[in-house]
């Protein structure tokens, strides 16, 4: 008895890394503009005793960059270029940022099908975002040389910021009863410096489903119990759409207490609709999973909607 138990505890995952990569390079369209790309490391880890209402107590730790482009990355910088290419700052329709931020989180799965998490983040825009760098750097990895280096001269300037993030989601369907398919309404909002918004969406899951307390797509697969409740194949096939309002957002308007906000912004668009499809294939450890995103104007000055693709991995141990 006492040798089967320690195997099993050698199954138990309390800790987590996940690594969350968005680009509309993955779209493999030719496309590259707007939300350009957004990089995301993240670590968790299990509360070791959660209060006696509580399933389950995560504690999160998340640093991510996002970076923000004009329509194409095929405008030059002079209108008569000689090659019937468009140019010009005139071309630059959405604002160039990059965010770059740190953020703690706290999320509580609870007796009932339904989560709550609370976080707050520090992060920055302008230069100290180090958003020129990476995308550099991104497109000497993937070979694209020259077409977007000049619009950063007309970034958002630099501005640190704080926000507290919080979001709240409950499953409609028995498990028990169905463990094949699942709605669940999620309710997020922030309020900071940077960013000031609310969505709503709802959350469409088919395949073979857990519960939302050790689930690949709420990153709550690690767990102090063994491996006969956190263990097993889970693979699902999602579709997620969502209404955000936002009044505030320091990559299309500049950051929020500077008096030189930059060369370029923009009026934000108050609401902006999306819709994510996507799939995820989880095992005891790992989880991969991919989704392509479409998304509405975010700035009132873009041209055209936006879409990306992103792709999920993450590693689970003791």
């Amino acid at each position: 008895m006492d040798a089967r138990c320690q195997t099993d505890d050698k199954k138990v995952m309390r800790q987590q890394i996940s690594l969350l990569c968005d680009n509309d390079f993955f779209l493999f369209n030719g496309e590259d503009g707007y939300y350009t790309n957004g990089l995301f490391l993240r670590y968790d880890r299990v509360s070791a005793k959660p209060s006696t209402h509580l399933v389950k107590k995560i504690f999160s730790y998340e640093l991510g960059q996002m970076i923000y482009n004009a329509h194409s990355s095929h405008i030059l910088p002079n209108a008569n270029n000689g090659i019937n290419l468009p140019g010009g700052i005139e071309q630059i329709d959405r604002p160039i940022a990059g965010y770059l931020y740190g953020k703690f989180s706290m999320t509580l799965f609870y007796n009932e099908p339904q989560m709550l998490s609370f976080g707050v983040s520090v992060g920055t825009t302008g230069q100290n975002s180090l958003g020129q760098d990476v995308q550099q750097f991104w497109h000497n990895v993937i070979g694209v040389k020259g077409y977007w280096n000049w619009v950063w001269a007309y970034q958002v300037k630099n501005e640190v910021s704080m926000n507290v993030h919080t979001t709240y989601a409950k499953s409609l369907i028995d498990r028990e009863k169905n463990s094949r398919f699942q709605i669940t309404p999620v309710s997020q909002a922030t309020l900071g410096t940077a960013f000031i918004n609310l969505s709503q969406s709802v959350l469409f899951q088919f395949g073979k489903l857990r519960s939302m307390s050790s689930s690949s797509y709420w990153l709550s697969r690690i767990g102090t119990s063994n491996i006969l409740e956190h263990g097993g194949i889970e693979w699902f096939l999602y579709y997620k759409p969502e209404v955000g309002y936002q009044l505030y957002n320091a990559t299309i308007q500049g950051g929020l207490f500077n008096t030189d906000k930059g060369p370029i912004l923009s009026d934000v668009s108050p609401f902006v609709f999306s819709h994510e499809i996507g799939v995820r294939f989880s095992s005891l450890r790992y989880c991969v999973g991919y989704s392509v995103s479409f998304r509405s104007k975010e700035a009132k000055s873009q041209f055209s909607n936006e879409s990306f693709a992103s792709i999920f991995l993450s590693y689970r141990f003791r």
